[in-house]
């Protein structure tokens, strides 16, 4: 039998069966797919996993790059430019560091409110992170 013949009726019915499967399910649906709910949680776990690498890279960034957003006290940064046109203090090379709202120096010294202004999180552990914690104010 060619393509082009005609099928008997027999045939033409077991052939419409096949298309549609024997049990009556959609054709078009894969045999293997799994239950709705397993892919359901699948879709979850995978969404958690992506959400989960985002913040980590996203601490990881501001850790390394993240700094003070400004100081406690607005008066500081006027004053130290006043300090360095007099000759009183060098100028603080300007580094790239990312501000994070509510990190400030609470310092009252112009000039260590000026050098904190470029450190980075990583690099803030030098005097926050000893036993027993030092005085940031005598530096």
């Amino acid at each position: 039998m060619s393509e082009y013949e005609t099928f008997e009726d027999e045939d033409a019915e077991q052939y419409a069966d096949d298309l549609d499967g024997a049990d009556g399910e959609d054709a078009a649906a894969p045999a293997t797919r799994g239950p709705r709910w397993k892919r359901v949680l699948k879709r979850i776990a995978i969404s958690f996993g992506v959400l989960i690498v985002v913040l980590v890279a996203a601490g990881f960034s501001l850790f390394e790059w993240g700094g003070m957003s400004g100081s406690a006290d607005p008066s500081m940064a006027p004053r130290f430019a006043a300090m360095v046109a007099a000759g009183q203090a060098q100028p603080v090379q300007a580094r790239f560091v990312i501000p994070i709202p509510g990190c400030t120096c609470h310092s009252t010294d112009p000039v260590q409110t000026a050098k904190h202004s470029a450190y980075r999180m990583s690099e803030c552990n030098r005097c926050h992170d000893t036993d027993p914690p030092r005085d940031i104010s005598l530096q």
